[in-house]
């Protein structure tokens, strides 16, 4: 019996230490920083609710042009200043045009003007902050005193200074406007990520290599700051479309029949007191992109952040 039991126990502890060396010499699952992000994103209840309704808009803006069988430039004057209805989900504006086509296709301009005209200060911003950082020395504070005297620049004043250069608005024009005077804050920011990751040891190794600047610059450096680049778009699309809506509403925006959010404002600003939906709407989608866009930005600073790991 105890020859048995012996013989049992010895068999056991075989197959643990045979179980132990096959795990031991399992690959190891690699950890991935995106996957990992993505789990932290999911896990913000309050980002991922921003995020499906920052995708709503964009399917309304996309899908509503091609379905709807409305003329958004047809003039009717017996349809003007119609309610909100079956037939005109957001009413009419004072020429009898459908303010739901409408709405989606200011949509469709003032998103594309703010992710135009985001996506090109990022890269100003990147470029001129890089480079400052990477050179550092003589270059990087001739640089910044240059920038700081840039700051000194109104951005929305400038703005229409830059847009009565030009003599005229499109869509162009306004994103280049919108580009000039607000690529200080992302220049500075990327500055500082270049000059702490360039005092990594990979960095170092790559200098002890010999490899050329441009390399180590494009190859490891920018990389790396991909997470915060992608905050900041959603950090500058609110701002950039706000500032459009804001020119537009002035008077500078798109020449009509087109519109944008902040031509749609401007129309419904003229019969508010009568009509207010004409100008509540376009100033609720507007709010509806902005608030999504930032609490998108807010959820993916703490997904980016590994100091986050223990929150979710």
């Amino acid at each position: 019996m105890i020859t048995d039991r012996r013989t049992e126990f010895e068999a056991t502890l075989t197959r643990t230490a045979e179980s132990r060396a096959q795990e031991a010499g399992a690959a190891i699952a690699r950890a991935s920083l995106w996957r990992d992000a993505l789990h932290r994103f999911m896990g913000n209840r309050a980002a991922v609710v921003a995020a499906f309704a920052f995708l709503v808009m964009l399917v309304f803006v996309t899908v509503v042009p091609f379905v709807s069988n409305q003329d958004p430039y047809a003039v009717d004057f017996s349809q003007s200043f119609l309610k909100p209805s079956m037939d005109h989900p957001f009413g009419t504006d004072e020429f009898g045009r459908d303010l739901f086509i409408r709405t989606a296709l200011g949509g469709r301009i003032s998103i594309a003007i703010g992710f135009a005209a985001t996506f090109a200060i990022m890269f100003v911003g990147i470029v001129y902050g890089a480079v400052s950082g990477f050179a550092g020395g003589h270059v990087d504070n001739g640089m910044m005193r240059f920038l700081d005297a840039l700051y000194g620049l109104p951005y929305l004043p400038f703005a229409i200074i830059t847009l009565a250069i030009f003599g005229k608005t499109n869509f162009w024009t306004m994103t280049i406007a919108l580009t000039v005077a607000s690529w200080f804050t992302t220049a500075r920011v990327m500055r500082g990520q270049i000059i702490t990751l360039k005092e990594n040891d990979y960095v170092r190794a790559a200098n002890a290599l010999g490899a050329r600047w441009y390399r180590i610059l494009f190859r490891h450096l920018l990389p790396n700051t991909l997470g915060v680049i992608l905050i900041f778009v959603f950090l500058e699309l609110p701002g950039v479309v706000l500032g459009e809506a804001f020119l537009s509403f002035l008077g500078m925006g798109v020449d009509p029949p087109k519109a944008s959010w902040g031509t749609l404002a401007q129309d419904g600003y003229t019969a508010y007191q009568q009509h207010p939906y004409i100008i509540v709407i376009p100033s609720l989608c507007i709010g509806w992109l902005i608030i999504s866009a930032f609490f998108v930005a807010d959820g993916l600073r703490d997904a980016l952040d590994p100091r986050t790991r223990e929150k979710f």
